[in-house]
């Protein structure tokens, strides 16, 4: 059964391209994504995310080595 027609959801997906931040490191790849994760929601809770995706990427300083450390 489809997915779409059993939940009877009209479902789209947008698929978009954008700068993001690199981890620094090579043991904080899972932090560094849902660090930027949740600052992507906290975007979208405050309105932000599509003029971000527009611009073509999300605020550099989201990714610093320091911020991501911190989130750890």
């Amino acid at each position: 059964m489809c997915l779409e027609r059993g939940l009877e959801l009209d479902m789209k997906t947008m698929i978009v391209t954008t700068g993001i931040t690199q981890q620094a490191n090579n043991f904080d790849c899972g932090v560094h994504v849902l660090y930027i994760i949740t600052k992507m929601i906290e975007a979208e809770k405050d309105g932000k995310l599509l003029e971000y995706l527009e611009k073509g990427g999300l605020p550099i300083e989201w990714g610093t080595t320091e911020i991501v450390a911190n989130y750890r």
